[in-house]
């Protein structure tokens, strides 16, 4: 889980700048003036525990915020005290996170990646009996929630949804961990992708032009896949495919627009990493990947940091290694294997401070307990902002 100490940022960048005491930047600048924001990292670094107090603290800003998780662990629905029924695909408010006047609101909700497909489908259909043909589809209903990439497309539909219906001042969305969080960033261009590809091309031309194209090594690769699969899958398949054309330009539009989307200085991505060497290498890749494809980057949280014992002095070093075995020896060897873990986790994420640039990184501190429930995440909203 999430834990927080704003003692160390990267150097100041006025445009980028909070207006806080340090003149530093802060993720308060996102979260005031971001309309999307995205938080990404691996997994077990407390990614979904920060999105939810990031949505705190906007939400305590005064802003209606919704936060969206496709986590599989289903974190943020713990972390918020919600059961999975309260936030399946539609927003659920979160009691307890705002009380003054000039707070916003707080939603939250859990990613259903097939009844996102389906909103997509009836949304994309010139008419109904388009979209049922789809819906009602047997290989539809079989992939809509299994299909490789759908989830991380649906994810960032889902986000394109609530952006645009107006009721959102922001929307959070907690990516999966690191890996898959890219190809969440990369789902819009490469459903493009797939509609452009030869197969798909093939599948949806009409049935004299399809009857032309299949020559005999097609022909025998439709027998093979028939005997292996049965005739009807095979009809299935093709028919899906062709309802799907029905779609492909409303698809295309809706995939340039959340790439662009995705693009817009509105936009914030947020990298969540702890400092253990597999999770800064990560978070390293992931910031490559934001930067080379043009995300803008609103700041980086490192999660779990051993705090810096206080350091003696020159004297007390000598006094201290003149002890005897005992009690106060182990201490003082204790002291000094935890103040070279502190520094060396320092050392560790030097990598992320320089990947960040003028963004701002927030180190969290290693705390006694985990933050489980709503007045934890209101102590974390405060301390990240």
């Amino acid at each position: 889980m999430s834990r927080v100490d704003d003692s160390r940022s990267s150097a100041p960048n006025p445009s980028k700048s909070s207006g806080t005491m340090s003149g530093q930047p802060s993720l308060a600048h996102a979260l005031q003036h971001a309309d999307l924001l995205l938080t990404c990292g691996p997994g077990g670094v407390g990614k979904t525990t920060t999105a939810a107090a990031l949505g705190v603290a906007a939400a305590r800003a005064g802003r209606r915020t919704v936060v969206v998780t496709v986590d599989p662990a289903r974190r943020l629905a713990d972390a918020l005290g919600l059961d999975d029924s309260a936030v399946a695909d539609e927003p659920h408010r979160v009691s307890g996170v705002t009380k003054r006047s000039t707070d916003g609101e707080l939603f939250a909700l859990m990613l259903d990646a097939e009844q996102t497909f389906d909103r997509l489908v009836r949304d994309q259909a010139g008419t109904r009996k388009q979209a049922e043909a789809i819906l009602n589809n047997p290989v539809y209903r079989a992939i809509s929630g299994s299909l490789s990439g759908a989830q991380e497309y649906m994810a960032i539909e889902r986000l394109h949804q609530l952006h645009t219906s107006g009721e959102w001042d922001l929307v959070i969305v907690d990516t999966p961990p690191s890996r898959h969080a890219i190809d969440l960033l990369e789902a819009p261009d490469r459903l493009v992708g797939f509609l452009s590809h030869p197969v798909y091309r093939t599948l949806t031309v009409g049935q004299r032009a399809f009857a032309k194209i299949t020559d005999a090594a097609s022909s025998m690769f439709l027998w093979a896949v028939k005997r292996l699969a049965g005739p009807q899958i095979v009809e299935d398949t093709v028919q899906f495919f062709r309802s799907l054309a029905n779609i492909e330009g409303g698809l295309r539009d809706r995939a340039k627009q959340v790439s662009k989307l995705l693009r817009s200085d509105r936009t914030a991505f947020v990298v969540v990493a702890s400092p253990r060497a597999e999770a800064v290498g990560e978070a390293e890749h992931l910031l490559d990947a934001i930067s080379e494809k043009h995300f803008p980057l609103g700041g980086v949280v490192v999660n779990l940091i051993h705090p810096l014992p206080i350091e003696f002095s020159e004297e007390v070093r000598e006094e201290l290694d003149g002890l005897d075995d005992g009690p106060l020896r182990e201490h003082v060897e204790w002291h000094r294997e935890l103040t070279g873990l502190a520094l060396a986790e320092r050392a560790q994420i030097s990598a992320l401070h320089r990947l960040a640039g003028d963004a701002p990184v927030v180190e969290l501190p290693l705390l006694d307990a985990d933050i489980h429930d709503v007045p934890g995440l209101i102590g974390l909203a405060e301390r990240l902002v």
